[in-house]
């Protein structure tokens, strides 16, 4: 079957182009010459060698080198800018989102040393202590997010495991909490004692996560409800509130670094907390999911596969 030469050649120079899109700028170079070489062989005369009978073939061969080599460039030039827009896209949400976490805790804990100074009460003194101190810790939180975040883009994330049970991870994530759960009623049910061979440093962080959002977006003295057993494919955690649930269209974004949905925002936090405890599993090896609860509220899951064993009953 008799192929046009360009044909041919435009078919060649999509095959390249495809290359120089999907894949490495050395990958489409490699591609521009293979498919050039192929043009020669199997298109220009005498077919079936490397010989080019005509002069004006030349010309052809080698103006299609040049606009494969020049596509295969400018593809790379391209999706070159489109990586540093979208690293600029992520700096300035990042400072954005960071401008106000970091900027309220920093000015109470202004006004809290400023009344430290000026009252003479003692009862005003601790007030504001307290005050500072709370303030401290949500600012020493925000940073301990950041350099999660680093650490995840960097997957300098190192694995330690040991064994525990699921009631050792779920204290551990209550613990990290900490205050943020002070206003909401916990209801911790564990159907297994059996011990998971995972990094509890890890799963427990993101399980912290999990129960910050909760907090955050259920109402005042309303319950959290945390669900976790271990079998033989791992260990799996639920954590399910009492908030509004989640918009249909946010559930595949929720994840995503700063992403903050639709739902109104009267709630301090950065975004980052579900995106940083879907970096700490996927480390793991694990992985995370959200649905909607039946009859209001949202439901969040992790799940990591290790091994499992009984634990061993104390000896008398």
């Amino acid at each position: 079957m008799h192929v046009s030469p360009t044909t041919a050649a435009l078919t060649l120079l999509l095959i390249v182009l495809c290359v120089a899109t999907f894949g490495r700028l050395w990958m489409a170079m490699a591609a521009a010459i293979a498919a050039t070489l192929s043009l020669n062989f199997f298109v220009l005369p005498p077919v079936g060698t490397f010989t080019i009978a005509e002069p004006e073939n030349w010309v052809a061969l080698f103006v299609f080198l040049v606009v494969a080599v020049m596509g295969s460039q400018l593809s790379a030039a391209a999706q070159a800018r489109a990586r540093e827009a979208a690293r600029g896209a992520l700096a300035s949400t990042l400072l954005a989102s960071l401008s106000h976490d970091l900027r309220t805790p920093l000015t109470a804990i202004g006004v809290a040393i400023g009344n430290l100074i000026e009252t003479a009460s003692e009862v005003e003194r601790r007030q504001q202590a307290a005050v500072a101190v709370r303030e401290l810790d949500r600012l020493n939180h925000v940073f301990e997010q950041i350099l999660d975040m680093a650490r995840i883009d960097a997957q300098a994330i190192a694995i330690e495991s040991q064994w525990v049970t699921a009631a050792d991870i779920i204290d551990a994530a209550v613990a990290y909490a900490g205050r943020s759960l002070d206003a909401h009623e916990l209801a911790v049910n564990i159907e297994s004692d059996a011990a998971v061979f995972v990094d509890p440093r890890l799963i427990s962080s993101a399980l912290a996560h999990l129960l910050e959002n909760a907090a955050r977006y259920s109402p005042l003295r309303s319950q959290i409800e945390v669900h976790g057993y271990v079998d033989a494919d791992g260990i799996r955690v639920s954590v399910s509130d009492a908030g509004p649930g989640l918009p249909p269209g946010d559930i595949d974004r929720l994840f995503e670094p700063f992403f903050r949905g639709a739902i109104p925002q009267a709630t301090a936090g950065s975004g980052m907390g579900l995106a940083i405890a879907r970096g700490l599993l996927a480390a793991a090896r694990g992985r995370i999911w959200a649905e909607n609860r039946e009859g209001g509220g949202a439901r969040f899951w992790i799940a990591v596969p290790a091994d499992s064993r009984p634990v061993a009953a104390p000896s008398v």
